[in-house]
């Protein structure tokens, strides 16, 4: 027999849903607008919240902006972590991660443009973004540095430096991505993921 929720954990429930839902309108907003200059009044009301039930969750349009990136990571995160210990074969993890990623830029694609766009301007806005980027980042490049170290010690890559290779193969991704969120009918998600994998541990080479 299930556990009944205490009111407390029912509130908290209740927080996290509200929560999420700002986050998911905000990244709507933001992508279909094209730019990060959307009022907290204007979510609030798209979410069908008070605007003072906004900033409970967000002090400001920056935070709410981070969180909205950090957001995408966690899905991914979660997503892969289901297979991430079972498969460990380097260029199954490295497709499978890639996969990954193009599903949240399929989630997401105007908001991912946005981001891509925003990164690298002079605005509150930018600088949210590039810091969360930054961070999203390092930890992407772990998990590619893993795969790849992996990878030589069973003979899948040729040995050379790993940070090297990390951010060559970071390049690649980053790419897809890129492509991905531009493009108005892409390719099969599972289709790109393999294109992509297999040019990384191939190249063009016959």
């Amino acid at each position: 027999m299930a556990a009944r929720k205490t009111p407390d954990s029912l509130k908290e429930v209740i927080r996290d849903f509200r929560r999420d839902q700002v986050i998911d309108v905000a990244r709507r907003l933001f992508g279909e607008r094209g730019s990060t200059d959307v009022s907290m009044d204007d979510i609030a009301a798209a979410a069908g919240v008070a605007r003072s039930t906004v900033y409970v969750y967000f002090a400001n349009r920056e935070e709410l902006l981070r969180a909205c990136l950090k957001g995408m990571h966690t899905q991914l995160l979660e997503a892969i972590a289901a297979t991430w210990e079972q498969d460990a074969v380097p260029a199954r993890r490295l497709e499978r991660l890639i996969a990954e990623m193009l599903a949240r830029i399929d989630d997401n694609p105007a908001f991912f443009r946005l981001a891509l766009v925003t990164q690298g301007t002079i605005n509150q806005g930018a600088e949210a973004v590039g810091a969360e980027l930054a961070l999203i980042g390092l930890d992407i490049a772990r998990l590619i540095h893993d795969v790849y170290v992996q990878g030589v010690a069973d003979g899948t890559f040729r040995s050379m430096d790993p940070g090297r290779a990390t951010s060559l193969i970071g390049q690649q991704i980053y790419g897809a991505m890129s492509v991905r969120a531009a493009e108005h009918l892409p390719e099969q998600r599972a289709v790109a993921a393999a294109e992509t994998s297999s040019f990384i541990l191939r190249g063009l080479g016959a």
